[in-house]
């Protein structure tokens, strides 16, 4: 039994791993002199204000637009959000109320059936799992709405990334998927796979999670056994605009006992190795619900977003920014644990909408020859917070 926690737990820490590796010379170079946080601020910057309803139409113009420092891909995909809030997400308490419907999503009732599984249940409901050792059959659920569920056919491979890297497709822009690659069951497309995934989320998953959209942002195309497999990851939209899925929850209380693993990221990983299932499935930071706390009339246009970013960012050359999105972070809240005062668990995210802008890292940069690529949808992002320009940036944290 404790084999089968600790199998678990390490699933866990494998699939929400931030995998960390050199930064090109280049960019240490450009990002040195931006370290200092006093830097962020943008108290002297004149940026220009709009109403919600204009978005759409000042994208367009700052996406046509020319600057200095960086270009812009002709591949971005801007959806207008009608409503835009400060937010808070709050994490659900109940959800192992519901680990039989959970687990159902991934297992037929006779694969469940308890000559079949060996089943766990916390004396203390904050878990329930099944597993099966032999065949190498796991689901567990989490009082907090965390699910994580294993197949036999993915066992082995969701423990690491080790797969060769093929090619990564971005749902969320407007990449062709019209590719097709060879499954367990035969030759099926990235858009089939994407449109399996999408239709399977709005099936299925609202029954957990019912004030979000589910929606692929990402398909990693892997090598495997004689054919490939699709990792893809699912990010969470509230009323269209997405929840961070990237940034790991790194901020931590000070002089307190925390989990090792609170640096997960809020995205849903699936692994696909036919066109008809879900061979593997981890939802990250569990299940959330939204409160609004204050709506937002007006923010920052994105064209005086970029322009701002050419005057912080003034070292930068030859730099394509991939993508432009609105999204909301997530800044992890802690309180002590119930009965365990001396630890602390994240029971809420709070939020602010932020422009994002995304920069792919091409392989060449961080593969050395002759090495097979494993590595993810790498790239670095910035954010800058649509109503006091704060920002943040990450160009170091690499992502399997």
């Amino acid at each position: 039994m404790k084999k089968a926690i600790l199998i678990m737990l390490t699933l866990v820490a494998c699939v929400s791993m931030t995998a960390c590796a050199d930064t090109p010379s280049q960019v240490k170079d450009d990002m040195r002199s931006y370290r200092d946080d006093s830097r962020n601020e943008s108290d002297e910057t004149d940026f220009t204000y709009i109403p919600i309803s204009e978005l759409s139409e000042n994208v367009e113009a700052a996406l046509n637009g020319s600057y200095s420092q960086f270009s812009i891909s002709d591949n971005i995909k801007f959806v207008q959000p009608d409503e835009l809030h400060i937010m808070s997400f709050e994490k659900i308490t109940n959800a192992i109320d519901n680990y039989e419907k959970a687990m159902a999503l991934f297992f037929s009732a006779e694969e469940l059936s308890p000559q079949n599984v060996v089943t766990q249940f916390d004396e203390n409901n904050k878990y329930y799992m099944i597993h099966n050792e032999p065949n190498k059959m796991y689901c567990c659920v989490e009082k907090r709405g965390f699910i994580t569920a294993l197949r036999p056919d993915t066992f082995d491979i969701s423990f690491s990334y080790n797969e060769p890297n093929i090619k990564i497709y971005h749902a969320d822009r407007n990449d062709d998927l019209s590719d097709e690659y060879e499954l367990e069951d035969g030759k099926h497309s990235v858009a089939e796979a994407v449109d399996y995934v999408n239709n399977w989320f709005e099936a299925n998953y609202g029954q957990f999670s019912p004030d979000f959209d589910y929606k692929v942002e990402t398909v990693i195309v892997r090598k495997h056994e004689e054919g490939y497999l699709y990792q893809i990851l699912v990010h969470a939209l509230y009323k269209g605009v997405p929840l961070d899925s990237y940034t790991r929850a790194a901020e931590k209380p000070d002089g307190t006992n925390v989990p090792k693993m609170t640096s997960w990221d809020y995205g849903v990983s699936i692994q696909m190795v036919r066109s008809d299932e879900i061979s593997s499935f981890t939802n990250g930071g569990g299940i959330i619900k939204p409160v609004e706390v204050e709506a937002v009339d007006k923010c920052i246009s994105l064209d005086s977003a970029l322009r701002f970013c050419e005057d912080k960012f003034s070292n930068f050359k030859d730099i394509t920014i991939s993508d432009i999105d609105i999204m909301y972070t997530l800044i992890p809240v802690y309180e002590p644990v119930p009965d365990e005062p001396d630890k602390q668990e994240v029971v809420r995210y709070d939020s602010r909408p932020v422009w994002e802008f995304v920069i792919d890292v091409d392989p060449t940069e961080f593969i050395k020859d002759g090495e097979v690529n494993t590595r993810g949808d790498v790239r670095k992002y910035i954010y800058i917070d649509m109503i006091t320009g704060e920002l943040k940036y990450d160009f170091e944290v690499r992502r399997y």
